[in-house]
């Protein structure tokens, strides 16, 4: 009976040594270069990104500029007036500038672009002028400014300083033409017209060649990268100058109709 009773009672269970449940040597190094594969590719994507999006933003900030000077000059000439009376001159494609401290010759026009403003009694014509003007930051910058001229006072008592507005830099050259109905002309002048105005006005806009920074800048000097081409812009005019003569037309009989 008393065997039965040891017997009854068995031998608790062997613990589990702790050598069973850890990781070996191996397979702790294993999963630090797995982590450390996955965090580089995550790392390369990441920054690939954020070049990507300065890139973006450097793009946009660059065209910005160029897209308000285009907008601007296709306002102003689409809003082109004919010439005559006391608000309205000529169009003259090499007038004297006068500006701020200084004078320069540009291409000058009278438009309806202006914007009415409460502080303001001025219409909605006004005389602007393009003009290339040296940059005020001459270091740091490379050819002249585009500078847009603007009087809204046609009539003034004394002569007033105009407005100005810096609209593009670093650019080379800018180039008026007019055509006449047949070919376009380089120059301008109402008063020596007999239309008075062109059928349509053409802008070309030359640019510096862009200036580039280390590995571009030396792919650049084979390939010539750094050209960038002229912009044009060209803007019909819709006003036809009309005169007071009035055609007549004879009959068979001499008779005019």
């Amino acid at each position: 009976m008393n065997r039965l009773c040891a017997n009854s009672n068995p031998a608790p269970p062997a613990l589990p040594t702790g050598r069973a449940g850890a990781f070996t040597l191996i397979e702790l190094l294993l999963t630090i270069v797995i982590f450390a594969v996955v965090l580089a590719a995550i790392n390369a994507v990441f920054f690939g990104a954020m070049r990507l999006r300065q890139k973006s933003a450097d793009a946009a900030a660059k065209a910005l500029p160029l897209e308000l000077t285009l907008t601007t000059l296709r306002r102003d000439l689409a809003g082109i007036v004919k010439p005559g009376g006391t608000y309205a001159g000529i169009l003259d494609s090499a007038a004297n500038i006068q500006g701020l401290n200084e004078q320069n010759v540009g291409t000058e026009i009278f438009t309806t672009s202006g914007v009415f403003r409460d502080p303001q009694p001025w219409a909605e014509i006004q005389k602007v002028a393009y003009v290339l003007r040296d940059p005020t930051n001459r270091l740091g910058s490379v050819g002249r400014d585009l500078v847009r001229v603007v009087k809204r006072n046609l009539y003034p008592a004394v002569e007033e300083q105009p407005e100005e507005q810096r609209l593009l830099s670093e650019v080379n050259r800018v180039d008026f033409t007019f055509y006449d109905g047949t070919s376009w002309r380089t120059s301008w002048n109402s008063t020596n017209d007999l239309t008075t105005l062109p059928r349509a006005i053409r802008v070309e806009i030359t640019l510096e060649p862009e200036r580039l920074q280390g590995q571009e800048a030396q792919t650049a000097r084979t390939v010539n990268s750094q050209f960038r081409p002229p912009i044009q812009l060209v803007v019909p005019i819709m006003i036809a100058a009309v005169t007071n003569q009035t055609a007549t037309t004879e009959d068979s009989t001499g008779g005019a109709l």
